[in-house]
């Protein structure tokens, strides 16, 4: 049996404001190697609570020279070794995980989670399944708890034991599938990852890979206002699907990626109402959000859309003569003054739009997912569009 324990620390009560690690990797039922470290929390998520601080003890002076999230990730895969990950209450030690990556802009590998939690529930009789009384009731070593290394080789423990206990050799005897994972009837034939037909969920699109994304289409018209872009969406579109949507700049040209980067130029904004207009004043719900902010501050230059204006600028014709707004500079008390604003190219000419789209019909482009296939009316954002618009 072999896995990797994992046990996170945050700073407060946003899962991303992860503080601290612990591992403890597992080779044919031994742990052979134990990790632990302190991690600076993601900009915006860094505010140390009395609570969280309690609970672990750790506060922002021990992280002010930490390794930040993006090492600290890479760190942990390579510790890891493309195994499976373990953890006690894995849905949080995930949503952790999962949190800090889009809180920073970093597109997580691909993994799988494993709850020792759901194990002991399922296999001890006992009032409370608390790490600390699981150990106990199995006579392990007693562990400093809410200390992340120690944390995790004790979850490491637990795991062994039971499977010793149950005379399990692997991690597919122990858990039937990983947390997040639907189980199927043996008779359904298995799913491909990349989805396909049908309207896509947000928690699908997220788990997908930079890879899984549509890529930009190379023979795109470089006057369109999204060729050469890169784009992040954020929030929940109400007129088409975030990967219709990412489909959709890309046959402009635009890279798409899930997270705030320091190449990112175009943010969208999905809203509970479509006809929302944005702009850098109402970002700050979401951590994407917030590190658009503060890349802003420092001089990024990022435009910030609502679901009408990128609607717009896909090509409508009656917008031929507008421009849209640029993003305004963002101030922060205290902060450095931000570099000039940045100007928002004009969309394309009508006859070039029309061109566009007529090429459209076959990009030669077959890396995107199998739902975003066209149709004889062309991409299926594009049939969208025109329903929302009201055009022939």
């Amino acid at each position: 049996m072999s896995f990797t324990a994992i046990d996170f620390e945050t700073a407060n009560s946003q899962r991303g404001s992860v503080c601290a690690v612990g591992l403890a990797r597992v080779v044919n039922g031994e742990i052979v190697e134990r990790a632990s470290w302190l991690i600076k929390p993601p900009s915006g998520l860094d505010h140390f609570e009395p609570r969280n601080v309690d609970i672990h003890g750790i506060r922002p002076q021990d992280v002010e020279t930490a390794r930040n999230w993006e090492e600290s990730l890479a760190s942990i895969f390579r510790f890891a070794a493309g195994g499976h990950f373990v953890a006690y209450n894995a849905r949080f030690d995930a949503s952790v995980m999962r949190a800090a990556s889009e809180a920073t802009g970093i597109d997580l590998p691909q993994h799988d989670f494993y709850c020792a939690l759901e194990l002991a529930r399922g296999h001890l009789d006992l009032p409370r399944h608390k790490l600390n009384d699981v150990t106990e009731h199995l006579e392990l070593p007693p562990f400093r708890h809410h200390e992340a290394g120690a944390d995790a080789i004790a979850c490491a423990s637990v795991v062994l034991a039971i499977a010793r206990m149950q005379r399990r050799q692997s991690v597919a005897e122990m858990w039937m599938a990983p947390i997040g994972a639907k189980r199927t009837k043996a008779s359904e034939a298995p799913k491909t990852r990349t989805p396909a037909g049908g309207q896509i969920s947000y928690t699908t699109e997220r788990n997908l890979r930079l890879a899984d994304l549509p890529q930009p289409k190379m023979n795109a018209n470089p006057d369109h206002p999204f060729f050469g872009h890169t784009f992040c969406f954020t929030g929940e579109l109400q007129t088409l699907s975030r990967l219709d949507a990412m489909a959709a700049v890309a046959e402009y040209g635009a890279t798409n990626r899930q997270g705030i980067t320091k190449k990112t130029t175009y943010v969208v904004l999905g809203r509970s109402d479509s006809t929302h207009s944005a702009s850098a004043k109402d970002l700050g719900t979401s951590g994407k959000e917030r590190k658009a902010l503060d890349y802003m501050v420092l001089g990024q230059r990022i435009t910030i859309l609502g679901e009408r204006e990128f609607l717009q600028l896909l090509g409508t014709p009656t917008f031929e003569e507008k421009v849209l707004p640029a993003a305004p500079t963002v101030g922060r008390p205290g902060a450095p003054k931000a570099g000039p604003k940045p100007t928002t190219a004009k969309p394309a000419r009508p006859s070039e739009r029309t061109a566009q789209i007529a090429a459209a019909g076959d990009s030669g482009d077959h890396s995107r997912p199998r739902d975003l296939k066209q149709s004889s009316e062309g991409p299926r954002w594009l049939v969208a569009l025109k329903q929302v618009l009201r055009l022939k």
